[in-house]
């Protein structure tokens, strides 16, 4: 039993029940977030009904966000489980689960099987890496080609290979289909800084290089060229200009941010491993510095064992490019730096692996200093869930009624703490790195699922939906928005949404004597209601916290018997 549990099938059989854990529990059970989660399903729906595999659309218009990937994969679930928020979010939970298996077999290649097992409990329970793992967006997809792309060219170049170039160029052209250009860019920046750091430049020149390219290009190239024939240019000119180089030049849809925005958010949704995260970087820097003279037999009686120091550059060239590019980026999401936490979940791993095992004497103060940062981590979800609830209040914050109840889950790693420091005590140095490993997964799981659900409250597209039959399959009806849209609803109602532009528009759409039905915010209906002269009932209402208002569906069909309006659902206080 002790042999398989350190084998790779142990290890296998623990980061697979970890990584199912964290991802697949209520992963249908709360409606798509807006707008991305919306537009991605909805998007995935309209190919699929569409029969095409090439241009993708969005409310029965041409979709330039991105690439294709993610829709094929969402329409192999939906042809395989049916249309729902759990298949649309299938794809990004499987990918995260094989996105923790590579970052094992990585950081196995890289230090050894212990180190390969932590790194993949550290990046299953951080924050960030299981909300977008329950999301139906291309994060965990570009993710999983991230890693493979770095598993790939690691594994070519060992030794002075040069096997890596097609293989590393092929998993480049998986991430190009994901995202963009970024799956190409950025990997291409590390790996030259890679060599660079280990004064390899010359690695760079090689005759492969054309060879890399032309699989790259043969791995995304053929989708790209067909969208582009079959839209006239018109994706590509709006994809690769404005989704790309004006995202990068100039902030849009509001998303700005200081050049220190992902620094901070990195501590923040890395948590609670970002407790470990500075002594983890500090010391890993200290060990890429190491000169291929040093050696187990030449060091310091006390001090730190060397370590190879080519694993170390590569990781921190991976961390370090990502946080510099999109830091110079002038539009700013938490999920741009996703690609970098397989590099600090390893770093993480291996800091913790080797002060466990004795090889990497610390200060006094700094696993001490880890716990305090635990403690913080159950402060911070505490007094944030109480806050957000309304129990504790804050002048002119919006509050969310019964998020206040789960601020009991600071109590996970509240415990986790106390076990650490118990446990550091003792001098178990295992016992803490158990404790931490427990906690975390624990904590995240709990997080990533209850508040979420209490959340689908204060959503009002599927609901609005439902209640008003606007998503009735069987009736031919029109659908259209004023003043409020979210992309959810077209994946819900399975229809088009107009968008009206003026409150003529509105006031005709009802006119019309055909069945119709308008989301309007309820501010926005009493103001253009006494223009309306045509009989109308209100078919459902609902609370939406994304615009902080009462939203509406607004029909001039009669009422058929059902109840002319809804529930208001619990607004904020």
């Amino acid at each position: 039993m002790g042999a398989w549990a350190q084998s790779r099938a142990g290890h296998y059989a623990v980061l697979i029940a970890v990584a199912a854990g964290l991802t697949l529990p209520n992963l249908g059970a709360a409606s798509l977030w807006d707008v991305d989660e919306g537009v991605n399903a909805g998007a995935a729906r309209e190919m699929r009904e569409a029969g095409t595999w090439v241009v993708p659309t969005f409310n029965f218009e041409l979709r330039t966000a991105k690439p294709v990937l993610l829709y094929w994969l969402q329409r192999a679930s939906y042809a395989a489980f049916g249309v729902s928020e759990w298949s649309a979010r299938l794809p990004s939970a499987l990918a995260a689960m094989l996105t923790v298996l590579l970052t094992y077999e990585l950081a196995r290649r890289l230090f050894g099987p212990s180190t390969g097992l932590l790194a993949g409990v550290v990046l299953a329970s951080a924050i960030e890496f299981c909300v977008l793992a329950h999301a139906a967006t291309p994060d965990s997809t570009l993710l999983l080609f991230t890693v493979l792309t770095y598993y790939l060219f690691w594994l070519g170049q060992e030794n002075g290979g040069r096997a890596w170039w097609r293989w590393t160029a092929a998993a480049c052209g998986l991430a190009a289909l994901t995202k963009g250009p970024v799956g190409i860019a950025v990997p291409g920046l590390v790996i030259a800084l890679f060599f660079l750091w280990n004064r390899e430049a010359r690695r760079l020149w090689d005759r492969r290089l054309a060879s890399a390219l032309f699989v790259g290009l043969l791995v995304a190239g053929p989708w790209y060229i067909l969208v582009a024939t079959e839209t006239r240019g018109e994706w590509s000119r709006a994809f690769f200009l404005n989704e790309n180089v004006n995202r990068a030049m100039t902030p849009m849809d509001g998303h700005r941010g200081p050049v220190f925005y992902h620094v901070a958010g990195v501590l923040v949704l890395f948590a609670p491993w970002s407790a470990f995260l500075a002594a983890a970087v500090w010391y890993g820097f200290k060990a890429a510095r190491t000169t291929t003279a040093e050696s187990p037999e030449t060091a310091v009686p006390g001090t730190a064992a060397p370590e190879p120091a080519r694993p170390y550059r590569l990781l921190l060239c991976w961390a370090g490019a990502y946080l510099a590019v999109f830091s110079l980026a002038a539009t700013k999401l938490p999920n741009y730096v996703l690609p970098l936490y397989p590099a600090v979940a390893i770093l993480t791993a291996r800091f913790l692996v080797r002060w466990r095992d004795g090889s990497l004497p610390l200060p006094r103060w700094v696993m001490p200093a880890a716990v305090g940062g635990v403690l913080l981590v159950a402060a911070v979800t505490a007094g944030g869930l109480l806050a957000a609830g309304g129990a504790l209040p804050f002048a002119g914050m919006r509050t969310f009624p019964g998020l206040e109840r789960w601020a009991a889950l600071a109590v996970v790693p509240l415990a986790g703490a106390v076990a650490m420091a118990w446990r550091l005590r003792l001098g178990d140095r295992p016992g803490v790195v158990r404790a931490a490993s427990l906690a975390s997964v624990l904590f995240v799981g709990l997080l990533a699922t209850f508040p979420a659900g209490e959340m689908d409250l204060y959503k009002a597209p599927r609901d609005l939906v439902r209640e008003s039959g606007a998503g009735d399959p069987s009736r031919d009806i029109r659908l259209a928005s004023f003043e409020w849209f979210q992309p959810s609803v077209v994946f819900y109602a399975e229809r088009e949404v107009k968008r009206l532009p003026t409150p003529e528009r509105a006031a005709a759409f009802l006119a019309t004597p055909s069945p119709g039905y308008l989301f309007i915010p309820e501010p926005i209906w009493k103001q253009l209601e006494p223009a309306i002269t045509t009989p109308c009932r209100v078919a459902a209402r609902r609370y939406d916290f994304y615009t902080n208002h009462t939203v509406i569906v607004v029909t001039n069909e009669p009422d058929m018997g059902k109840s002319a309006t809804a529930t208001l659902l619990r607004g904020p206080r």
